[in-house]
C-alpha cells in the first residue's frame, strides 16, 4: 500500500529534477584542494515543507524541505541511494541534501525522503 500510494504522489504531484551525487576524491597537497566528481540523474520528485511542529532548532529548521525520491529515476533505472552533500536541483533553485531517511515495503526500497537545505 505504502509503494502504490508513495509513488502515486510523486506522478500526479512531483516535478522533474536533477539528483547530483557528489564524489569527493583524493586530496591535492600541492594546490592544497580535494577533487570532486558530479554525477547526474534524471528523477521525478515531490518537494514538501516542514510543518511547524516539525521543526526544532536542532535538527530541522526553517526553510528546510522535504523531497521524496523514488527508487528509480525516469528511465526507470535503479537510483543509487542519495547521500548528505549530494544535490537537488530543477525546482527553482539548487538545495544540499542534509539527511536521508530510506523507506522500504519488505526488503524493497520504495523511495527516499530527504531533509533539504538553501
Amino acid at each position: 500500500m505504502l509503494n502504490k500510494d508513495t509513488l502515486s504522489l510523486i506522478n500526479d504531484l512531483g516535478q522533474t529534477v536533477t539528483l547530483k551525487k557528489v564524489a569527493t576524491g583524493a586530496y591535492t597537497v600541492s594546490t592544497g584542494t580535494v577533487a570532486t566528481t558530479t554525477t547526474e540523474y534524471t528523477v521525478k520528485a515531490y518537494l514538501a515543507d516542514y510543518t511547524l511542529s516539525e521543526l526544532n532548532a536542532e535538527f530541522i529548521v526553517r526553510g528546510d524541505r522535504k523531497a521524496i525520491l523514488p527508487a528509480f529515476d525516469t528511465s526507470n533505472v535503479a537510483l543509487p541511494a542519495p547521500d548528505e552533500g549530494d544535490k537537488i536541483s530543477g525546482v527553482g533553485d539548487e538545495v544540499r541534501i542534509v539527511s536521508v531517511q530510506t523507506i522500504y515495503e519488505g526488503s524493497t526500497v520504495v523511495c527516499y525522503i530527504c531533509q533539504v537545505r538553501e
